[in-house]
Formats: structure tokens, sequence, C-alpha cells
């Protein structure tokens, strides 16, 4: 479980630690500053726990908390890490983002051994035996990053590869 502050921008009011979605209602709604009034508005802060990373990928705030609750927080691994890849690489929106999950393909690996498992499985047959030694997968791994059909990227400690970077 993950843990949360509120930080209210009003400089009268103590902000407060949340880890579900109905402790921040709950907590933000009865808040009130040295005047009394009541608090609106504060910036959603990650303290503690997993998905730091893509939190602040998916640039969460008082506005999309509840879509962090309801839907990022569940979703399986792989789709954390592709959500990741559209945020912070291919600058798509949330919504959009989240629409497009099943669209990208990933590949844990760096890019030269990723590129060399494709080249292997999709022209290796071709290839005479004669010449495969004389292949060079960083060659090729470079050429595929910068046609942009591959791209590699860190995300929780692990290194991937988009496979279809430039078809997203």
């Amino acid at each position: 479980m993950s843990t949360f502050f509120a930080q209210p921008y009003s400089l009268d009011a103590v902000g407060f630690y949340f880890d579900t979605l109905e402790a921040y209602t709950e907590k933000s709604e009865s808040l009130l500053d040295a005047f009394g009034s009541p608090v609106e508005e504060f910036e959603i802060q990650f303290i503690d726990g997993d998905d730091c990373e893509l939190f602040s990928a998916c640039g969460i705030n008082q506005a999309n908390l509840s879509l962090w609750f309801e839907t990022i927080a569940d979703l399986a691994e792989h789709e954390k890490t592709a959500l990741y890849y559209l945020r912070s690489v291919s600058s798509y929106s949330l919504e959009n983002a989240l629409d497009k999950l099943d669209d990208v393909n990933l590949s844990e690996g760096n890019l030269k051994d990723v590129a060399e498992t494709l080249f292997d499985e999709f022209y290796l047959n071709d290839v005479p035996e004669s010449v495969r030694a004389y292949i060079d997968y960083e060659k090729y791994a470079r050429d595929c990053e910068m046609g942009g059909d591959l791209y590699e990227f860190d995300f929780e400690g692990a290194t991937w590869t988009c496979t279809n970077a430039s078809s997203i």
C-alpha cells in the first residue's frame, strides 16, 4: 500500500496523510484553515510505497486522484510499464494513454538484446549459415533506434524496450 500527503495551498491549514480515496475525501472535506474556512485546493504528494515513478509520470493531482485509485493502481505490471512509456516517452494525455495500453509492445531487456532476438526471429532463417558470424547486432539495434522502431527506457529498476515505438 502506498502513502500520500495532501498539502493544502492555504498556508493557514495543516495537510494530512492518506492511503485510500475514501480517506482523502473524508479528510479533505472536513479540513478547515485557521479562520474556519474549508480548504479546497491541495498538492498531492507521493510519500512511500510502490509506483512512485508511475505516479509522477501520470501527473497525478487533486483533479485526477480518483483515476489513480479507481484505475491505475489496479493495473497489471505490464500495463503500468506501458502507461509509464506512453506518459513519459510518448507524451500522451493520461486518458489517451489509458486507452492505448494494449497497443504497446514491450520486451524486458536492453535495446541490443531485444533487437538481436527480433532479428533472429524474423530474418535469421534467410541468412546463410556462412554469413551469420558477420551480423552486427549492435548496428542493427542502433538503426532500429534511429528509425524510431525500438525505444529503450528504464522503469522500476528494469530496462525495457518498446518494439513498436514508431507505430503507436
